[in-house]
């Protein structure tokens, strides 16, 4: 069996043990995203994200540009536990 063989068949597991009310949910907040049209503009593996500034961790701000300077940078989002 192949890993997205394997990956799907535990997504299709983990979909069984939600209660139908949040399946719905998740289905309808994935359809209204998808009509958006936000998907196709969103940024693609490889591209370059417009500059941003953000605090760190410790309040500081720190700008995107500021960090990309130093080399290669990676960004991560969490969306935490839902």
């Amino acid at each position: 069996m192949s890993l997205n063989d394997e990956l799907e068949r535990m997504r299709e597991a983990s979909w069984g043990r939600w209660p139908a009310e949040k399946r719905a949910i998740l289905y309808r907040v994935r359809d209204e995203i998808s009509a958006s049209g936000l998907i196709e503009r969103a940024l693609k593996q490889g591209d370059r994200a417009p500059d941003f500034e953000l605090p760190d961790v410790s309040g500081q701000c720190v700008r995107l540009r500021e960090v990309r300077a130093h080399g290669p940078v990676v960004i991560s989002f969490y969306r935490g536990h839902w």
